[in-house]
């Protein structure tokens, strides 16, 4: 009777570390997985176990969605910069982000003409360096009579603040007015 017992309690044992394994340990190893994925920036992995009804199931499907929200949140941000990219491609407008050190993060291809330089050579330059320093000090709205590399004139200039990263960044637009007014 006593070996029945003992063969019976470790039956019993194996069965329970078994349905533990699957009922708890294995939805947590996948929790972990799932939320490395997440943290990772991959948002298409699932948890093909989430249901309803249970704790764990419950997560599972919590983090489920949450990773189809930061997909979709991500797409249309992706989105949006293709559309700004494109906007600031088919403008006019000379277009210069600048960082809290005035240094060179963004510039357009209306940009690249007024200076007469392709983006490799301007990006990460001072304002200084790009002769921009004048536009960065200007109160705005403002209309300027200056020369710059790629033409001399009169130009509207506009500056705004915005914030990338948590750091203070400056946007300068500069449109070339003489232009205007010949055509």
């Amino acid at each position: 009777l006593r070996f029945g017992a003992m063969a019976a309690l470790v039956a019993l044992t194996a069965w329970l570390w078994r349905r533990l394994r699957r009922e708890v340990v294995h939805p947590l190893l996948t929790l972990v997985n799932l939320l490395d994925a997440l943290r990772a920036g991959d948002y298409s992995l699932r948890s093909i176990s989430a249901r309803r009804g249970d704790a764990l199931g419950e997560v599972l499907w919590e983090v489920n969605a949450l990773a189809s929200t930061l997909r979709e949140q991500r797409l249309k941000v992706e989105e949006s910069g293709a559309l700004l990219t494109k906007v600031l491609a088919n403008v006019d407008i000379a277009i210069f982000a600048l960082d809290d050190q005035r240094q060179l993060k963004l510039i357009n291809p209306a940009g690249e003409r007024l200076l007469a330089l392709p983006a490799s050579q301007a990006l990460g330059r001072t304002a200084r360096e790009l002769g921009l320093d004048a536009c960065c000090e200007a109160e705005t709205p403002a209309t300027l009579k200056t020369a710059f590399p790629g033409g001399a004139g009169s130009f509207d200039l506009r500056r705004a603040a915005f914030r990338e990263g948590g750091r203070p960044h400056e946007l300068l637009a500069i449109t070339d007015l003489s232009r205007a007014l010949r055509e």
